[in-house]
């Protein structure tokens, strides 16, 4: 690869003559090993992108470079599908936890599996809650998830171990969890026991738990003390430390590091669609909010601020009913579950940093 770098380096001024070079230079539609890329999980660099990057290189007197053709860049594959995974004694995929990019929790709101790039079983666990968002992997590939009783439980990276990090207490139920890679506190949506029918729905309340699963933080109230959150099922921290609910009611709910509410995203503007019920989220590595919509077959793709930047029609690609959502920040892939079939679908994401960087 670096043979071509170097050689359109000469040929900068001489485009004619980079273009010959490569047209007598034996091009592979796929780079073999060990100049091959492989993205551990799913998918190869296929070198038709490289070559349409370096047809727009600039090569500047200090030697940078930068790509300076805007329209190329929206050209490049955004949200494509770009394959399948059947998952081995999965029914449907609620939601997905990476544990390395090659190994990924996934549960279907009867069990909890971990799997890998093949979709091969390697570990299974029967009492976890048959809630959406209820499980997360932290930053020791530890798997922290809500069981059946309603107890936070921590398994060992190995699969070894189980230990109790937080028991239900006083009717306080968790509805979904994720892990802050941040602070390494474990952020948990708590509702109180709704089977009681002198409790309201307004009874939800974020908790914000230290690395010695200490209770720090609690959301719960806008400022003008409206209930913040009514039916949520997941539950995700953005980078810059926001704190993202889908609220099944309300909407994708985002309060600051601080526990203030910042927006509610409801639905584009002009969407066809009377109602907008939000599922799976999850973050990629700019900041953006993915949210899986289950009623229209879609993927919203926002930015922290609030502002749409693009939707993803699942459908087209055969993927229907679109649930859990995982990213995996290393390759810029979304992994997207589906609320009725074994099968994980894998979307390439990609923007202009991905390539810039």
């Amino acid at each position: 690869m670096m043979v071509y770098v170097h050689r359109y380096e000469q040929l900068a001024n001489k485009p004619v003559k980079f273009l010959l070079f490569i047209k007598k230079t034996l091009i592979p539609k796929k780079i073999d090993p060990p100049d091959k890329i492989i993205l551990s999980f799913y998918e190869e660099i296929e070198t038709g992108y490289i070559f349409e990057l370096l047809a727009d290189i600039k090569i500047t007197e200090t030697g940078k470079r930068q790509v300076r053709n805007e329209q190329m860049l929206k050209q490049l594959p955004h949200g494509k599908l770009k394959k399948y995974v059947s998952v081995a004694d999965l029914i449907r995929g609620v939601h997905i936890s990476f544990m390395t990019p090659d190994r990924i929790w996934v549960n279907d709101g009867r069990s909890l599996i971990l799997t890998n790039s093949k979709g091969n079983n390697l570990h299974h666990i029967f009492d976890v809650s048959e809630l959406y968002g209820v499980h997360t992997v932290n930053s020791e590939g530890e798997l922290i998830y809500v069981d059946k009783d309603w107890n936070i439980n921590k398994l060992s990276a190995d699969n070894t171990t189980k230990s109790t990090l937080i028991k239900r207490t006083e009717g306080w139920e968790p509805w979904c969890i994720c892990h802050s890679a941040s602070t390494e506190d474990l952020v948990v949506m708590m509702r109180y026991d709704t089977r009681n029918p002198t409790i309201v729905l307004s009874d939800v309340k974020v908790i914000r738990y230290n690395s010695a699963v200490q209770p720090i933080q609690t959301i719960q109230y806008h400022k003008t003390g409206e209930p913040l959150y009514d039916e949520p099922a997941y539950i995700t921290e953005n980078r810059n430390g926001d704190i993202v609910v889908s609220d099944r009611v309300k909407g994708v709910v985002v309060t600051d590091r601080e526990g203030k509410y910042r927006f509610t995203y409801i639905r584009p503007e002009g969407w066809s669609f009377a109602k907008f019920m939000p599922c799976g989220i999850c973050v990629d590595a700019f900041f953006n909010i993915l949210i899986s919509c289950v009623l229209d077959c879609t993927i919203h793709r926002i930015k922290k601020d609030g502002h749409l930047l693009s939707i993803t029609a699942t459908a087209k690609d055969g993927v229907f009913d679109p649930l859990g959502l995982g990213y995996d920040e290393k390759n810029y892939l979304v992994l997207l579950g589906s609320d009725n079939k074994n099968i994980l679908s894998v979307y390439r994401s990609t923007e202009r940093q991905d390539y810039l960087a």
